[in-house]
């Protein structure tokens, strides 16, 4: 359970993730494979767009594993709301992720995704040109735009593949989503197709405490994680840096992105508690660029 308030600006015609390392299926579905291990999650996620709109995420996913078939089945529901503009995305995956065991130690994990979008957007929200009154400044309340009617939803279609190789101390990690370039366009005459997404991740596990010092707990490690992801013209760089301190731990992540130029656009804190099999956190990002 990871209850998040971030305060950040990035925010582009993708999903966006608050958390790479801790919700790493969003970022490569093959995760729903990793140790073969049943597991449920529920995200809670709120974001400043600018001082008169803020967007919130929903987020639940969970993984079953058939470990005698060597396969495990993933589900994942997003849900983003933009209150002011009455934005609406919502996105379902299904991901199959096959197991192979290289060695005693080394798993290769490649999987499947369907996923089904939606998106939807209330017009009455929205503003047309021909709305506007540029001389006296004053704002018509109907329009007569011929896409006034048409915008409202669309629902589509959406694919990918990952793969992963991971053992008990590192991780590697490569996904590519939109693989059919879905058409995401309001107006089905215009088309405006997701670019193919292609992200790869690196993680490795470092232990603290390998001698049992008294100074730090016995399970004490440092997960140092990070992906590159290119999605069109930008690339969206995510690190992270959490320290597992017996039950508890902390964290540290940088988010940049590069369009045009490279910005880094903010850094968060996060903590965590694991209580048996429970892990409860809470993050926040402090911006360090403005949407325009």
């Amino acid at each position: 359970l990871l209850l998040v308030l971030s305060f950040t600006s990035s925010w582009a015609q993708d999903e966006y993730i608050v958390n790479h390392s801790k919700f790493m299926q969003k970022t490569n579905p093959s995760y729903f494979g990793f140790n073969s291990l049943n597991k449920t999650g529920v995200l809670y996620n709120q974001m400043k767009l600018n001082e008169f709109d803020k967007m919130d995420n929903k987020y639940v996913f969970g993984a079953l594993a058939f470990q005698n078939l060597d396969f495990s089945l993933g589900v994942d529901i997003n849900s983003f709301k933009i209150q002011n503009t009455g934005l609406t995305i919502n996105l379902a995956n299904l991901s199959y992720v096959y197991k192979l065991q290289f060695d005693n130690d080394l798993y290769f994990l490649p999987a499947v995704t369907i996923g089904f979008g939606s998106r939807s957007v209330n017009p009455e929200n929205l503003i047309f040109e021909d709305q506007l009154n540029t001389a006296t400044g004053f704002i018509n309340t109907e329009s007569i735009d011929p896409l006034a009617p048409v915008i409202s939803s669309v629902n589509y279609l959406d694919l990918g593949a990952s793969f992963m190789l991971h053992t008990d101390r590192f991780m590697a990690g490569l996904a590519l989503k939109h693989l059919n370039k879905p058409n995401t366009s309001y107006n089905q005459e215009v088309e405006a197709e997701m670019p193919i997404q292609i992200s790869v991740q690196g993680a490795y596990e470092f232990d603290l405490n390998p001698y049992e010092r008294r100074y730090l707990p016995r399970y004490s490690y440092l997960y140092a994680y990070g992906s590159f992801t290119k999605f069109g013209d930008a690339l969206l760089i995510y690190l992270s840096q959490d320290f597992q301190l017996g039950e508890f731990s902390v964290g540290l992540s940088q988010q940049a992105a590069s369009l045009n130029t490279f910005a880094l656009n903010n850094v968060g804190i996060s903590i965590g508690l694991a209580v048996e099999n429970f892990d409860f956190g809470i993050q926040y990002n402090f911006p360090l660029q403005q949407l325009n």
